[in-house]
């Protein structure tokens, strides 16, 4: 059955507001997975309130294509193309260094929003041996969260202001049936698990594995990052915080509504129905990055309440999900 909440129905046709223009300017903002999408979208929406901006793209022809669209909106805006693959550690790392070489003493960056994910009901092992959704969602976000946060802490001498640290977070961390994983890493780890082939549905079940638990690994992720971003004083060295943009039509859901043509139908349908368009979607990601020192750490449109972040079983998962 669709499921349509009122605030979802109104995102759908009221975007949120946009702050003034300006907002950003003298601002350097780093948007992970800028070449499409929400990512594409939030880039524009920085440049348009006068933020230079560095895109990241796996591949060159489509990161001109992305830099051309951004330089065309906002002429005054200065657009940088970075590589970065989030399957590999070792491009994630590469990335960092690059960055902190360019950055290094003029203050770092002032916004990363880490919006690089991926949705694949099928199974694919990353380079690195992990299933891919795990790989790019939880592993690779929080190696580049962490080293991001280092290059931010280290150039907070030479700012006015923290530098922050957006992590583009999702709804879908509500739903995994967590009830097996103390079990999964007591036998092991829960990452083993969620990495075994063996244990991957059929493509008939018409399923969006791993997706869920990514993002629920990824909240603990946030958590800790938000520790190690605090000073000795208490205060946030860096701002840290999360946002969930809402059902956005955008090309992830693709592999998912290309499985079959009946989850291509209800997926469209879905979409048609309930999906915002991704610059109504992005503006959430400005609102984020504006958030308070005093929201640090705060979650966004998520739910903080939930079990499975709070309660007895959330506080074991969170010392056992080996990240």
């Amino acid at each position: 059955m669709l499921n349509f909440p009122p605030r979802r129905i109104k995102g759908r046709f009221v975007p949120e507001p946009l702050p003034p223009p300006g907002t950003f300017k003298g601002q350097t903002v780093l948007v992970t997975g800028g070449t499409a999408g929400l990512g594409l979208a939030a880039s524009l929406h920085f440049a348009g309130l006068g933020a230079d901006v560095i895109i990241t793209c796996r591949t060159k022809s489509r990161g001109d294509a992305a830099k051309k669209k951004i330089q065309h909106a906002a002429p005054e805006s200065r657009v940088s193309l970075m590589e970065l693959d989030m399957a590999r550690y070792s491009s994630c790392m590469a990335f960092a260094a690059e960055l902190r070489k360019v950055r290094e003493g003029q203050g770092g960056i002032d916004v990363a929003v880490l919006n690089a994910g991926v949705l694949s009901p099928r199974f694919v092992a990353s380079p690195e041996g992990w299933e891919m959704t795990i790989q790019v969602n939880t592993l690779s976000t929080t190696l580049l969260g962490m080293l991001l946060l280092d290059l931010m802490k280290s150039e907070r001498p030479n700012r006015n202001s923290p530098a922050r640290i957006v992590f583009v977070t999702s709804r879908s961390h509500l739903y995994p049936d967590i009830s097996h994983w103390q079990e999964w890493a007591e036998q092991g780890s829960i990452l083993q698990r969620l990495s075994d082939q063996k244990y991957w549905p059929a493509p008939w079940k018409l399923q969006q594995p791993n997706y869920g638990d990514s993002k629920l690994l990824m909240m603990y992720a946030i958590k800790e990052i938000c520790e190690r971003a605090l000073g000795p004083d208490g205060e946030p060295q860096v701002i840290i915080n999360s946002v969930c943009p809402g059902m956005v039509k955008t090309n992830i859901g693709h592999t998912v509504a290309d499985q079959t043509w009946i989850m291509k139908l209800l997926v469209s349908l879905y979409m048609s129905l309930g999906g915002k368009p991704p610059d109504y979607g992005a503006r959430h990601y400005i609102t984020a990055a504006l958030r308070p020192k005093e929201e640090h750490s705060c979650w966004g449109r998520l739910r903080n309440n939930v079990t499975s972040l709070t309660g007895r079983l959330g506080a074991v998962l969170h010392r056992v999900a080996d990240l």
